[in-house]
């Protein structure tokens, strides 16, 4: 019975997702908000979470907002030191189509790097469902070159810029960190799909919503999954990446720990310096909700991997 069970819920899951994608053609904003009301436990966790890591409310020196493309803006949080430790492009999660680079969780990750010595830049960028997934890498990839073209001027790195994003910002970091290989230092992926068809073989309603939306289609003829595997990170692994960090946790129902697991083994294989971090207990965005030591170690051992001393 329990097995006859679960394929209707499987079956019923499905059809909310049809119903959602259809609905999103129609009302897009109504659409949105349905998914949000059967997630808000999990984006209540992601927006108003915090590391736990004790540090000042604001440990920056200053905050220089720039506009990297019309309309769209970085702010840049600088350390007390002179000289940053290192400069990072951080992009926030959302499934790329919600989130903001003031969020009250993506905060909390620029107040530790900051009281580490850290410069970061944090990117805005487009809503997927608009602009699609094409514009959001040129998007940040522009961000990337204007930091590393004015670094001098704004007082960063000049020596190369390392990228960090949670969830979908970390697909974001991965594919323009490894495009533009020649200005990126290091880069953090944090619970990221490294193959978007990885999100299929999950539960998760609003993370194949969102898939659909960025990528404007549904991987379920031949050459829709061939898009969705040119924009998976996991295809454009070649000899000469920057170190990578990949981050994720084991009881992942959003984006499944496999998608950085495949990933970290096949960069290995291709002779790349990457390092993987799982936590055993660690959901979507567990850093912001586990207070535990093996959480505090994976944000020591983040913090290690991005410095450049």
């Amino acid at each position: 019975m329990s097995g006859i069970g679960n394929k209707y819920v499987v079956v019923f899951k499905y059809l909310v997702l049809f119903f959602t994608i259809v609905l999103s053609f129609f009302n897009f904003g109504l659409s949105l908000a349905i998914l949000i009301l059967l997630n808000i436990h999990v984006i209540r966790r992601s927006v108003f979470g915090r590391l736990p890591v004790e540090v000042d409310k604001r440990p920056w020196r200053k905050v220089d907002t720039r506009e990297y493309l019309h309309g769209k803006y970085v702010d840049i949080y600088y350390p007390g030191r002179k000289r940053p430790r290192g400069t990072i492009l951080f992009a926030h999660g959302g499934g790329w189509i919600s989130g903001y680079r003031r969020q009250p969780n993506n905060l909390s990750w620029y107040r530790v790097l900051v009281s580490r010595g850290f410069a970061v830049a944090a990117i805005e960028y487009s809503r997927g469902y608009s602009a699609g997934i094409e514009q959001l890498i040129d998007e940040f990839s522009a961000a990337l070159w204007m930091l590393s073209d004015r670094a001098g001027e704004l007082g960063l790195n000049e020596d190369g810029i390392s990228v960090m994003g949670l969830s979908a910002g970390g697909h974001l970091a991965l594919l323009a960190g490894m495009k533009n290989r020649e200005l990126v230092k290091k880069i953090i992926a944090f619970y990221s799909p490294c193959d978007l068809l990885d999100i299929w073989d999950e539960s998760s309603i609003f993370a194949r919503f969102s898939a659909a939306a960025v990528v404007k289609r549904l991987p379920y003829k031949r050459k829709s999954r061939q898009v969705y595997r040119w924009y998976s990170p996991i295809q454009h692994i070649t000899t000469g990446l920057p170190p990578v960090l990949l981050v994720h946790g084991m009881r992942d129902a959003i984006v499944p720990f496999r998608s950085s697991l495949k990933m970290f083994k096949e960069l290995r294989e291709t002779g790349c310096d990457a390092r993987i971090l799982l936590h055993p207990e660690g959901r979507h965005g567990f850093e912001f909700v586990l207070k535990d030591r093996w959480t505090q170690r994976i944000i020591e051992k983040t913090v290690e991997f991005g410095s450049d001393e």
